[in-house]
């Protein structure tokens, strides 16, 4: 089985311009613990999780706003990682059970091309394992 097989599609993706109040809530309402970045062209840019957007400092200024005091939002582009886990459609579950573990992360947008054509969370991966043992 590959990763293609067990990804969740349409694929959710932020954008950097996303506030890190509207990150937080398509987190939320996925199910994700990690969001790929996207540029306009959908290809990956970075990722944000849930602990990136916890441990974030608040700002000096309005916080229902999430305006800064220079007039600036705080955004998924301002906070994302370039680094992490983003893995191919064609990666074997043993594969990805392995990598996900290592890294210690719980979710994973799939790639094809520079692309984010899905993303897998560590239940599907759990699931597609345990079916499979």
């Amino acid at each position: 089985m590959r990763a293609r097989e067990i990804m969740t599609t349409p694929t959710f993706a932020l954008t950097p311009s996303a506030t890190l109040a509207e990150a937080a809530e398509m987190m939320t309402r996925h199910g994700f613990t990690t969001m790929p970045v996207v540029g306009t062209d959908g290809r990956l840019l970075g990722l944000v999780s849930e602990a990136d957007i916890l441990r974030a400092p608040a700002p000096a200024g309005d916080p229902d706003s999430g305006v800064m005091l220079d007039g600036g939002p705080r955004t998924a582009g301002s906070l994302m990682r370039q680094s992490g886990v983003a893995v191919s459609a064609d990666t074997a579950v043993r594969e990805l059970a392995r990598l996900m573990t290592d890294a210690g992360v719980r979710s994973a947008p799939v790639v094809e091309g520079g692309h984010v054509v899905g993303m897998l969370t560590f239940q599907d991966v759990l699931r597609a394992t345990a079916g499979h043992a």
